[in-house]
């Protein structure tokens, strides 16, 4: 069986500021991020990465950047790892966008919401899209090799819900910590899902 490992990226600036920037306003990796992220490099010496591919943003090629300098392999741009497109919300804090429009993120992960429409948000559905596409190509192309995706929450999350029934409450509240790993393990083109938020275990009682 070959692996299939999604990882976040490091803890950014945006994160501390809780602000949406989406995939256009670019946020770098906080030096606590950079830790994170090396920490989780060591935990993948342990398995042999084959190849990498990467969400064009900023804070994930820095993340991708110092894995391979780690495990000693280059990365690949793809661009169905793309954080999701955000539109008129970019720039907006997390917390205003509750206070204005109540809890849009839950609604994100229903099928359709005409207020994130109207603003431009991708819907989750595409997420999911862009995201199976990637999965089945792996499959298909790569089946005998073990294959690492640095991206973003809620691709991670798009590669859960194609392989679990979830309900929109229940996406919301499986919050996917910064530089940690969801890793899907391949059979026969099939997968199953194996971890989520794997991290060293002195991460978890702070994080």
């Amino acid at each position: 069986m070959r692996l299939v490992i999604f990882m976040r990226h490091g803890q950014a600036d945006n994160n501390v500021n809780r602000m949406l920037v989406g995939r256009h306003l670019e946020s770098h990796l906080t030096e606590f991020g950079r830790e994170q992220v090396a920490d989780a490099a060591k935990q993948l010496k342990n398995v042999p990465i084959d190849k990498v591919v990467v969400s064009p943003v900023m804070r994930a090629l820095e993340t991708a950047e110092i894995v391979c300098d780690a495990v000693g392999a280059c990365y690949e741009v793809d661009e169905r790892l793309y954080e999701i497109e955000l539109g008129k919300l970019v720039g907006m804090n997390y917390e205003e966008v509750v206070t204005k429009y109540g809890n849009l993120f839950l609604k994100f992960y229903a099928e359709h919401d005409p207020v994130l429409e109207s603003f431009g948000v991708e819907p989750f559905l595409e997420v999911k899209r862009r995201v199976k596409s990637l999965l089945d190509e792996v499959a298909h192309r790569h089946a005998d090799r073990n294959v690492l995706c640095v991206t973003h929450l809620d691709p991670i999350k798009a590669a859960i819900s194609t392989l679990l029934d979830l309900k929109p409450e229940a996406l919301y509240r499986w919050h996917i910590r910064n530089a940690s790993m969801t890793i899907l393990k391949q059979e026969s083109r099939e997968y199953s899902l194996s971890g989520v938020n794997v991290m060293a275990m002195h991460r978890y009682p702070h994080e």
